[in-house]
């Protein structure tokens, strides 16, 4: 009698992917990227997968795995991941403190380029050879699911064909996670042009768990401009998230299956000698910021780097709510970001809007020391006030 009615409640409702038993299901995902390659960073900019608090994410992703020789699923640094600091095994252990979190691996990223994956997708062969990998190399670590983080489809050495190519590779991938109950996420473009280009939409939204928005590096190279506008920036008439947004509601994907991306980098600029020192967006550059002491990039620093140069006082900072960013100018340096307060902007948004919550790249380079505010991780935090999560 147990067995027959279980059947018939499947029957009824179907299978529920991603699914665990006994965790009331939250109303907003909580996406936390983790960039592993985090933990080589100097001095106090060097992260540790204990630095975490699981309870601040409904879903943590470690990135990045890759594509080996074979077009299947592998790390990318096996000295982190497996061998020596155990990445893979400490995450996984995460949900020992907080059982309800899923964990997920992520494959791609910027670095991994698109004509690999863009062969790896070319025919029916090779795309089962890989979802059945995944399936594999997900099970023997102990991960819930896969993001799918192929930059981009069509693009940078990719075909045409990979826009209907990629489709077909999700459905792969969910025809073998269906029966293990493996969780299916994949992050895009945040923008407009580049998802008209490389994503058909309403057929992603059909397959995967959840679509995460990149809602940033909108900024331009020549000229001071923000990188994460909610709403297309009045000087430059850039893109937008509310742009992205529209696009993908008018394409006929359920809002609620996006979460929008919120990236923990700062983007910086060099201003010209003898430029005048302002927040205005429009200013022609020298070229990007300068590198900072933990991420040693240049053109970007991390929010961790960021706050502790704020809280000198000196410099200029200008809070544009009209389009949920902020702007700080430090002597030479243009300085655009998301902090606490344009994270708050932007939950609310998801709320108003209906979208299925906030992914952040990366909780790495969020404050998690609490150096600037006496608490660890106040951009996770905001968004976790916003979704009722922490009072």
């Amino acid at each position: 009698m147990v067995l027959i009615l279980t059947i018939a409640l499947f029957v009824l409702v179907g299978p529920v992917f991603g699914a665990t038993n006994n965790c009331a299901e939250k109303q907003y995902n909580v996406v936390c990227n983790l960039a592993s390659w985090s933990v080589y960073r100097e001095g106090e900019g060097a992260f540790n997968i204990s630095y975490i608090i699981p309870s601040y994410c409904t879903h943590i992703v470690y990135t990045f795995a890759g594509l080996n020789l074979g077009g299947g699923v592998d790390s990318l640094d096996y000295h982190n991941d497996i061998n020596v600091h155990k990445g893979y095994q400490r995450i996984i252990e995460l949900k020992e403190e907080n059982p309800c979190l899923k964990v997920l691996l992520a494959i791609g990223g910027w670095n991994e380029g698109s004509e690999k994956y863009s062969l790896m997708a070319e025919s029916e062969e090779t795309r089962v050879a890989f979802a059945d990998s995944a399936l594999r190399f997900l099970a023997h670590f102990g991960f819930d699911g896969l993001d799918v983080d192929w930059e981009y489809p069509t693009m940078r050495g990719g075909i045409p064909e990979d826009r209907e190519n990629f489709v077909l590779l999700l459905q792969a991938l969910r025809e073998k996670f269906r029966h293990r109950n493996k969780i299916l996420s994949t992050a895009i473009s945040g923008s407009p042009a580049i998802i008209q280009a490389a994503y058909d939409m309403p057929a992603i939204c059909e397959v995967v768990d959840f679509v995460s928005l990149m809602g940033y590096d909108y900024s331009v190279k020549d000229k001071t401009s923000v990188d994460g506008p909610l709403y297309s920036e009045p000087v430059l008439r850039s893109e937008s998230i509310d742009g992205a947004i529209s696009y993908i509601r008018k394409s006929g994907c359920p809002l609620a299956k996006i979460n929008l991306g919120i990236s923990t980098m700062a983007k910086t600029y060099t201003l010209k000698p003898g430029a005048t020192a302002n927040v205005n967006t429009g200013t022609a550059v020298q070229g990007p910021g300068r590198a900072g002491p933990f991420t040693k990039s240049v053109g970007v620093l991390g929010y961790n780097e960021l706050c502790t140069m704020l809280m000198d006082g000196k410099g200029k900072m200008a809070f544009l709510r009209n389009v949920g960013v902020k702007v700080t100018v430090q002597g030479d340096q243009w300085i655009t970001y998301d902090d606490g307060d344009t994270v708050d902007i932007k939950a609310n948004y998801v709320k108003q809007k209906g979208l299925g919550g906030i992914m952040f790249w990366t909780i790495d380079t969020d404050d998690f020391i609490g150096d600037c505010f006496n608490e660890a991780y106040p951009m996770l935090v905001a968004a976790n006030k916003v979704f009722g999560y922490i009072v």
